[in-house]
């Protein structure tokens, strides 16, 4: 399976609403239904990347070792629902950040039949590695709430010309999540329901397994 084509890197900020208006774009065309909780999320991973989400290295893998194994149950049992609804085939890696730095790394085309994945169908191998990109990831990226409001600002007026009925529920959480420290929020109920999400947000160069 061939990795997804990212916008190119942004050189400096202020490149940043045409290259975030690039990865949304991505989004609104694989995912439809995306709402505005999924486009903070988006922005919120861009910036913070998956810093909430690791806790320990433990514990880390072992929710990824748990998750992989209940998912590769679920595929085989029902292979049809196990895929993306639009065209059938699932991306091994999304873009999100407009900086092209951090990505999401489906859960699913690591499995076996449909992604080669170098730990077979074995979901501890696919946990061990990525969990260990996560914590370097978790490590590395420690984002900026400054960065969050302008991409947040930026996504409200994209919002506006390409999903102007999320755009002001997308300003309002934008800042009530301002006054709270731009918490880390779930997807959207519309959004898990049509698409399933199972995913990993880490570094770029960690988003694919060792050989």
């Amino acid at each position: 399976m061939t990795p997804s084509r990212f916008p190119p890197p942004a050189p400096d900020t202020q490149s940043l609403i045409p290259d975030l208006a690039a990865v949304l774009d991505w989004h609104k065309q694989r995912y439809p239904l995306l709402q505005a909780r999924d486009i903070y999320k988006l922005v919120h991973q861009s910036v913070f990347g998956p810093g909430h989400a690791v806790a320990s290295a433990v514990r880390a893998r072992v929710a990824l070792a748990t998750e992989l194994r209940a998912l590769a149950t679920q595929c085989k049992m029902q292979t049809a629902k196990c895929r993306v609804q639009q065209d059938g085939n699932e991306e091994l890696i999304e873009p999100i950040d407009p900086n092209g730095k951090l990505v999401r790394v489906n859960l699913r085309p690591t499995l076996e039949p449909w992604g080669q994945s170098p730990c077979g169908d074995r979901p501890l191998g696919v946990a061990e590695w990525l969990a260990a990109a996560m914590v370097e990831s978790a490590r590395r990226v420690k984002g900026d709430p400054e960065q969050m409001r302008r991409r947040l600002t930026a996504a409200v007026r994209w919002c506006r010309t390409n999903l102007p009925l999320q755009s002001v529920e997308l300003a309002r959480i934008a800042v009530e999540a301002g006054a709270a420290g731009f918490p880390a929020l779930h997807h959207s109920p519309t959004y898990k329901r049509a698409y399933r999400p199972a995913y990993r947000v880490v570094i770029l160069p960690r988003a694919r397994a060792p050989e």
